[in-house]
């Protein structure tokens, strides 16, 4: 083993191996103790020394620092918690990147880059690169002759990871390669770094922060066989933040750090903090004051530090730059974005659902189904605003929902119109009236709704009509005929006009009716008394037309024009009692009916059920087809309907 010793600022060694050639383990030798006597004024020891030197990046230790409390062992709140506190890769709030370069005593740089990386949920990771390192040191060989100048380079590449252990406490491990190069030699070997950070309730924001460095490592060889690299520890306690003001705040860390069997070193910092400009910091590092400034713009910033050295002051400079969602607003954005997901979700449902009610209400167009149509134009009007179509198509659909409503309640109301008019056909037979069954099975088949009563019934009503038609009408022609031969010409004309009236097809009654006309067309009188009695049959002919049709006040107008016309005329007569009996004879089963109709429909109506209303007052037209009040009523409720349809 060999002696060291510090003499005129070159080293001497003697040859300790004669397998290691002696410029070698002389440059090492050299650069070593002449690094460790600048950077840290260590005293040169005299206890035995093998050929490697000790690295000086083993441990973060002596490392240069900006001053901010971030870099601290007992906050590790920036990157450089990959190297003094992997525990703290894990509590950061920002994804970060810190580029450090430090001006050091005797022409020595220093350079480190880092990103740290916090995992929402899982904890974080960080990745880093440091190294010092100096050149122009002149070599000596045994002899004390130059051997030329050579530059000396540590580094030390690491690799963390982080994460909650439990409650208040977070753990973290670096896993680092440590590096040595002096001239041409250079030599490598791995270590791991373990850390820990608690955050207790009691301390009000404060931690304290424990790292062990080198917990598991090699040696670094550059000629000779070297120990494992000394263990260090570090303790740090980072105090509570101290609000000034709504904008400012200060605070004060303390690190304590121990390497091999090197006594503890202290480093305290305070930093005073003004959101949006930057921070003022002061400390003590390495037996002399640090000064720092650090200046912030958003999410960037510039950090400066200045430090006394027992030969010279050293100079740092920093920047820094954060990028991404600070973690604790990874929630409040996640849950915005899932909420903004969950809209464009919807939308795009909400749009498919559109899409095919659109498709939905254009197929019930073409299909004639305007009912449902008219609903989903009315739905997609509400549910997508602001598309002038919809409001078209659903006007549309109402228009033709009204048309379809009114053509079906005039199709009803002739169903019903014919059904009426065959049940008084049939009364007519009972009471063997042939005119006026036959007037009402002309309206019947005139109405176009012949279908609303059953084919076979009307066959059998139609039949029954026609015969007793025809034997009325050649019963009406024979007594015209003997009415001829006693020379009662009127009398015969009469009953020639009522064959006409129930068959006006029949040629017998239209000869013998020119042969009535020229016959009594030979007198001036006869001729004036003829025409009397053709106009009072015409106005017969309209009484029959209106009594068939349910038109009793104009049947009975036109019955007294009749009688005004050929007041003896028993025809006129008894369409005359006919059309009182039709209005005058009581009817009190069927007035009891109507009423009842009528109460229902004011009910129904009432309650705006427009439709039952409007069925219970058919009803009653049907029952008694010159009830004034209840087609009055019809027609409102017409109304009222039409108007919901418009809505």
């Amino acid at each position: 083993m060999r002696r060291s010793r510090l003499k005129r600022g070159c080293i001497k060694r003697r040859r300790l191996f004669r397998s290691v050639p002696v410029r070698r383990v002389v440059r090492a030798l050299l650069a070593a103790s002449l690094l460790i006597a600048a950077l840290f004024a260590a005293h040169a020891r005299a206890s035995a020394q093998t050929a490697g030197t000790s690295s000086l990046m083993s441990t973060p230790a002596g490392w240069p620092s900006t001053g901010a409390v971030t870099g601290f062992t007992g906050l590790a709140l920036d990157p450089l918690a990959i190297y003094l506190n992997p525990a703290g890769l894990a509590v950061q709030d920002e994804r970060s990147l810190l580029v450090h370069h430090g001006m050091l005593q005797f022409q020595t740089t220093w350079d480190l880059a880092a990103v740290s990386y916090p995992v929402p949920g899982l904890g974080g990771i960080g990745l880093g690169f440091a190294r010092i390192g100096t050149g122009g040191i002149e070599g000596y060989d045994a002899q004390n002759r130059p051997t030329g100048s050579m530059s000396y380079r540590e580094t030390a590449a690491a690799a963390s990871v982080a994460r909650k252990v439990r409650g208040p406490l977070w753990a973290g491990a670096t896993f680092k390669i440590l590096g040595q190069s002096l001239g041409d030699v250079s030599a490598s070997a791995p270590a791991v770094d373990l850390g820990l950070l608690f955050r207790p309730v009691a301390l009000r924001g404060g931690q304290v922060g424990l790292s062990v460095q080198n917990v598991l490592a090699g040696s670094l060889d550059l000629g000779g066989v070297t120990p494992s690299l000394d263990r260090s520890y570090r303790l740090g306690l980072g105090g509570p933040e101290w609000r000034l003001n709504a904008l400012s705040a200060a605070r004060v860390v303390l690190d304590l750090a121990t390497r091999g069997k090197e006594g503890m070193k202290p480093r305290l910092g305070a930093e005073f903090t003004r959101a949006g400009l930057g921070s003022l910091r002061a400390g003590y590092a390495e037996g002399g004051p640090v000064l720092g400034l650090g200046l912030r713009f958003r999410r960037y910033g510039f950090d400066y530090a200045y430090q006394s050295g027992k030969v010279e002051a050293t100079q740092q400079f920093a920047l820094r730059l954060a990028w991404g969602v600070p973690i604790s607003r990874y929630d409040a954005q996640r849950i915005v974005e899932l909420r903004k997901a969950a809209v464009d979700s919807i939308r795009v449902q909400r749009a498919a659902e559109i899409a095919l009610d659109r498709d939905k209400a254009e197929v019930s167009e073409k299909t004639g189904d305007w009912e449902t149509a008219f609903v989903l134009w009315q739905v997609l009007e509400r549910s997508d605003p602001g598309r002038p179509m919809y409001p078209a198509r659903a006007e549309r659909a109402r228009i033709e929902i009204e048309r379809s409503a009114q053509a079906a309640i005039a199709a009803e109301s002739g169903r019903r119109l014919c059904r009426t008019l065959a049940d008084m056909a049939r009364l007519a037979l009972a009471r063997g009236d042939a005119e006026e069954a036959t007037g009402l099975m002309r309206a019947i088949l005139a109405s176009g709704a012949a279908g609303a009563v059953p084919r076979d019934t009307l066959a059998i009503l139609e039949r029954d009509v026609a015969s007793v038609r025809d034997r009325a009408s050649a019963a009406a022609l024979a007594r015209a005929d003997s009415l001829w031969a006693k020379a009662r010409a009127f009398e015969a004309a009469d009953q020639v006009a009522l064959a006409l009236r129930l068959t006006p097809e029949d040629p017998r009654a239209r000869r013998r009716w020119s042969e009535l006309q020229t016959s009594m067309g030979k007198s001036a009188a006869e001729a004036q008394i003829l025409g009397r009695k053709l106009d009072a049959l015409t106005a017969l002919n309209e009484v029959a037309r209106a009594f068939a049709e349910g038109r009793y006040t104009d049947a009975s107008a036109a019955v007294q024009r009749a009688l005004a016309l050929d007041p003896a005329s028993p025809e006129a007569r008894d369409w005359r009692d006919r059309i009182q009996r039709r209005l005058s004879t009581p009817k009190p089963e069927l007035d009891a009916r109507i009423k009842q109709l009528y109460i229902k429909g004011m009910e129904a109506f009432t309650s705006g059920d427009y439709r039952e209303a409007l069925r219970n007052w058919e009803q009653i037209l049907v029952l008694d087809p010159l009830n004034e009040s209840a087609r009055r009523n019809v027609l409102e409720a017409r109304e009222r309907m039409k108007s919901e349809a418009r809505r």
